[in-house]
């Protein structure tokens, strides 16, 4: 929930509120993301955005004292909500910014999450800056945050940016602050080949500018890239990682600084499992706000051959999207009201792939779906013209191990008779590069964990 000034004026509260003050503000998913964080906790408790224009924070500020246990702050009240405090966190301090503020005894009390849940993104990655070349791209509020707990936490820093005089500002600021910590600046051209971890604080490569990198390449012993955005998830300076590189976006840090702000509100503690739950479910709302803005399509379909997990994963996908599923084939066998085996031994392939069409005309009609194609619905071009209408086709590019696994006990399927494994192992190859043709996406895992991050992330 949005409120205008107006709203937030009038607003009555029943129960413990919190708040989110920006401007611009529509697209944020704090209020999603706190009350997903106050189900786990049990915590019964209210929490709105409202878009308070700078010239008003003051007179919101007053309202929150009255109104509200807390708030958190975004663009651009992150350094003006210092005039209207009675406290500052030493760390908030040091960093110029507050993002969340708790009203206790009368008092308003600046904290800074954001640097927490940065430190906790790279704990959780199981990143280690201590000794390490590590290169901050940007000079802003972000950058600041990052490259403060990089540079404390024993990091060798670099700052780059298009404009070195901001960064050397940067620079100086937080030589002032860690002394005795290595802070350098260098132009983006030049970083040196050792660095292992690089970090994107600037806005390029957001949506709907997702073309925007801050780096033309890595340098060559890059291990880690972190980028603070999340819209896109696979960023383009994600992109320039290989297999050996691990990447992360924002939404971690994200949903990380809200649960420490609601550690510091109501004394609350979240596990990892928890936290990876409330990650998942973020994921899903971006991927379906993505299918809508950048695709125009409402539905997820997954192809790949039989035995790739199709069905599995899509109905926690559609969990996660809160979203319905349906398994083509079994939307199939019911509406036939026959099993496929029985429906190939009376009609043949040919007859069964009519029918499949047909039914791939009733679903591409369906909207706000997860579907599960058969493993031979993409064979041809009328049924993937189909299901891209209003859907975003994803191969499922699972191991062919694992597919042998998945089916190796798997009597029902009409076309892998007799000596099974070398059926379908040519069966697979002979599919494979057809899914990859049709299909808008492509993504590869071995546990249905990481084949569901990896659609939400793909999209």
């Amino acid at each position: 929930m949005i409120l205008t000034m107006d709203e937030f004026r009038a607003y009555q509260p029943t129960r413990t509120t919190f708040a989110l003050f920006g401007h611009p503000i529509a697209h944020t998913m704090s209020p999603e993301l706190h009350a997903s964080l106050f189900s786990i906790s049990g915590q019964g408790c209210d929490y709105f955005a409202v878009d308070v224009p700078p010239e008003q924070l003051g007179e919101a500020m007053e309202l929150a004292a009255q109104k509200c246990s807390g708030l958190n702050l975004t663009i651009p009240h992150k350094k003006a909500v210092f005039d209207h405090l009675d406290a500052v966190d030493e760390t908030a301090r040091d960093l110029g910014s507050v993002n969340t503020v708790l009203f206790s005894g009368g008092e308003a009390i600046g904290y800074n999450t954001d640097i927490l849940g940065f430190a906790g993104s790279l704990e959780f990655d199981h990143i280690n800056p201590q000794g390490k070349l590590a290169v901050v791209c940007g000079y802003g509020g972000v950058s600041r945050v990052m490259g403060y707990h990089l540079a404390a936490a024993g990091a060798r820093l670099i700052l780059t940016g298009r404009n070195l005089a901001k960064a050397k500002a940067l620079r100086n600021e937080l030589r002032t602050l860690l002394p005795d910590k290595s802070i350098e600046i260098m132009p983006s051209t030049q970083l040196p080949r050792a660095t292992e971890i690089v970090v994107n604080g600037t806005p390029l490569g957001m949506y709907p500018h997702e073309d925007g990198c801050p780096l033309e390449k890595l340098p060559q012993n890059t291990k880690y890239i972190f980028d603070a955005v999340y819209n896109p998830p696979c960023t383009a300076i994600m992109k320039l990682g290989g297999r050996d590189v691990t990447t992360r976006n924002g939404l971690l840090m994200l949903v990380l600084q809200a649960a420490y702000a609601q550690t510091i509100w109501l004394g609350t503690q979240f596990n990892n499992n928890s936290l990876n739950g409330v990650l998942r479910r973020l994921s899903g709302d971006m991927a379906k706000k993505r299918l809508h803005d950048v695709y125009g399509k409402s539905n997820i379909v997954l192809c790949g051959f039989m035995g790739s997990g199709k069905t599995t994963i899509g109905r926690k996908l559609a969990r996660a999207l809160n979203c319905d599923f349906l398994d083509a084939d079994q939307y199939l066998e019911e509406r036939e009201g026959k099993t496929i085996s029985t429906i190939f031994d009376e009609v043949g392939e040919t007859g069964f792939r009519d029918i499949e069409t047909d039914c791939a005309r009733e679903l591409a009609e369906k909207d706000g779906c997860v579907i599960a194609l058969g493993g031979g619905a993409v064979l041809r071009p009328e049924n993937v013209a189909l299901y891209k209408k209003n859907g975003i086709l994803i191969h499922l590019n699972t191991p062919f191990y694992r597919i042998v696994q998945n089916l190796s006990r798997d009597t029902t399927r009409p076309l892998l008779q007799g000596d099974k494994e070398n059926q379908t192992r040519i069966l697979y190859q002979k599919r494979k590069p057809i899914y990859a043709a049709a299909a808008d996406r492509s993504v590869t895992g071995t546990r249905i964990s990481e084949l569901v991050d990896a659609v939400f992330a793909a999209i």
